[in-house]
């Protein structure tokens, strides 16, 4: 709080007093919390069951009311119109499926660390925190070099670190080591930590002055949702694929070791292809960015026209 009040200017709002968007966050809520009761039941009573595809029905419903919703009301909690800008829509998708891809993973690995590698919950708790030591000192360095070299750039490598990294960690074993988890998990850390800084700085680029404070509070609420979304997805993916390599539907703490590790496997295929995704579309994004700077060059500023203004958030 010190340091907001020394650091940031003061910027005030226009002053008008918006009421909250009460229907569109329920309908949001609805819809979320249908899709996370679908995947908990589906795992215990199989995901063709009525009860099911009924939940996954209403979520569905849900969101599509949402939608509308955000469409038709004033001052909607979601201002869809930010999602004409390329850059923001494109970089804001690609941020989401990393989300999902890292909460469903980060939420399963410490079944493997207790099940399989049979570690007290201390020491896994200590071998968690590899993720988040690792982005304490990478992510201040990744927005230094998306200064220097460009948000673009930057962001792209982060990915095809956590691209390298999910690959390495489908290489677990059951004989595995705190030395192997270790080695395999720092690939994802640092991949997350270069890519956050200039991916989140592209998105608030691509955003109007005038928009800054919803595109940040998007931004926010599309990171929670994916987590939401990856937890409720891949932790019912994960659960069926160690029912299916056990034999049997079974509790996780009486599961084959071997069953575990499989599951583990084909998660983190799975994420590697949410990964590959979101690398394709950040290389699209790039290529795009780079014939649109192309084609202003090429236009002659008319003269007396106004200069433009830039954002202070570009990379």
């Amino acid at each position: 709080m010190i340091i907001s009040i020394l650091v940031l200017p003061p910027l005030k709002p226009a002053g008008r007093r918006e009421p909250f968007d009460f229907a569109g966050g329920v309908a949001l809520g609805v819809a979320l919390l249908a899709f996370a009761i679908a995947m908990s039941f589906g795992q215990e009573l199989g995901f063709a069951a009525p009860i099911v595809l009924g939940l996954l029905l209403v979520a569905i419903a849900a969101g599509v009311i949402f939608v509308v919703i955000e469409q038709r009301i004033k001052y909607p909690m979601v201002d869809l119109s930010l999602f004409r800008e390329p850059r923001f829509s494109l970089n804001l998708f690609t941020a989401a499926l990393i989300f999902v891809a890292l909460s469903g993973v980060v939420l399963l690995l410490p079944f493997y660390l207790t099940y399989v590698m049979e570690l007290p919950l201390g020491q896994v708790g200590l071998m968690m925190a590899v993720v988040p030591l690792v982005m304490i000192v990478v992510q201040p360095l990744s927005g230094a070099l998306s200064d220097i070299w460009g948000s673009r750039q930057v962001s792209v490598l982060g990915l095809v670190l956590i691209l390298f990294g999910y690959l390495l960690m489908s290489t677990l074993r059951v004989d595995g080591t705190e030395l192997g988890f270790v080695v395999r998990m720092l690939p994802v850390s640092t991949g997350m930590a270069i890519f956050n800084s200039p991916n989140n700085s592209a998105i608030m680029g691509a955003a109007p002055r005038n928009r800054l404070g919803i595109a940040s509070a998007l931004l926010s609420m599309v990171r929670s949702v994916a987590q939401v979304f990856g937890i409720a997805a891949l932790g019912a993916f994960f659960a069926g694929r160690v029912d299916m390599y056990s034999g049997a539907a079974v509790n996780l703490d009486v599961a084959p070791p071997q069953a575990i590790v499989q599951a583990l496997h084909d998660q983190f295929i799975l994420v590697s292809l949410l990964v590959a995704i979101g690398l394709a579309v950040s290389l699209f994004t790039w290529r795009w960015e780079v014939k649109a700077g192309r084609a202003q060059k090429r236009v002659e500023p008319v003269a007396g026209s106004a200069p433009v203004e830039t954002l202070p958030f570009e990379g």
